[in-house]
């Protein structure tokens, strides 16, 4: 909480803190004050050298692992008529595996920006309850192993941009859901509105966030209804949900990437749509034949 106001100096120090400006990195401004006053957690922070170098690295190797692949696997590619020369389940394979090689791509910055945060030593976050040892992850940009070993998508969407899901989390969904209550579609479709105004003003980003919104209701749905899935193998099931979360989220980066009407109407009419159309046809029947009341 912040208890007074902050004066003119303090404000814009915080809003141009160099080393978050790249991506818009989300921190609280009451752990930036003590930061500046070397105060509370930051009073004796410990070098910063080998934690922040070893996102560094962690970045330099996305970047090498994108800059390798891309050439085979461009996601520009799916905006194309030429794309439309594959056939479906080729189209399917080939998005789903550029927009993996994508994310490599957005790592980076992701990896750098945690690297200098924790090199200024904003980053500290004192010394684990566990352990004991110093901890460095006040402001993680990404959890990259997380997240793509992640089971569902408000999972893998919670470890991407980590920082700005905590600030939609707490400062837009946390305020329009109803005392007692939990967030349900409304909340969910607004707070992913916000996101997309927070990215610009390209129409496919308002698309893709509507979208996503759906996306997480159906996930809610499945995984309360998860006993209905009880026939997929138990060795199988983490890579079954692994994979089906990918196909959509996948699906959503290219939406997100292709910015305009054009080339997001040409990307979905070649994959006839079939994640956004799937989506919305599993919640109206979920929530029509009551599939959580069901399981």
């Amino acid at each position: 909480m912040v208890v007074k106001l902050p004066n003119l100096l303090e404000m814009a120090s915080y809003v141009w803190y160099s080393q978050a400006c790249a991506l818009g990195v989300f921190f609280e401004f009451s752990d930036y004050m003590r930061w500046i006053d070397r105060s509370h957690e930051y009073k004796d922070v410990p070098s910063p050298i080998i934690p922040s170098l070893k996102w560094f690295f962690c970045g330099i190797g996305c970047l090498a692992l994108y800059t390798v692949v891309v050439p085979y696997f461009n996601i520009e590619v799916c905006y194309t008529e030429s794309y439309l020369a594959f056939g479906f389940f080729y189209r399917v394979f080939y998005y789903f595996v550029a927009m993996t090689i994508k994310r490599f791509f957005y790592y980076n910055p992701f990896s750098m920006t945690t690297g200098a945060i924790i090199a200024s030593g904003l980053g500290y976050n004192g010394k684990a309850k566990e352990g004991g040892y110093d901890s460095w992850d006040k402001v993680i940009g990404v959890y990259i192993w997380e997240l793509e070993t992640a089971l569902s998508p408000i999972d893998m969407l919670r470890y991407w941009n980590h920082q700005v899901h905590l600030w939609l989390k707490f400062y837009i969904m946390a305020r329009i859901v109803k005392p007692g209550k939990r967030p349900g579609a409304f909340e969910s479709i607004v707070t992913f509105l916000v996101s997309a105004f927070w990215h610009g003003f390209y129409p496919f980003y308002y698309v893709m966030f509507f979208f996503a919104g759906i996306l997480v209701e159906v996930n809610k749905d499945v995984f309360k209804a998860r006993a209905l899935f009880s026939f997929i193998p138990s060795a199988l099931r983490p890579f079954v949900a692994n994979f089906f979360s990918f196909i959509c989220l996948n699906y959503f980066g290219l939406l997100q990437n292709a910015l305009t009407f054009e080339r997001g109407g040409n990307f979905m009419s070649a994959t006839y749509a079939f994640v956004p159309i799937g989506l919305c046809l599993l919640l109206g029947a979920s929530r029509t034949l009551g599939m959580v009341k069901m399981a």
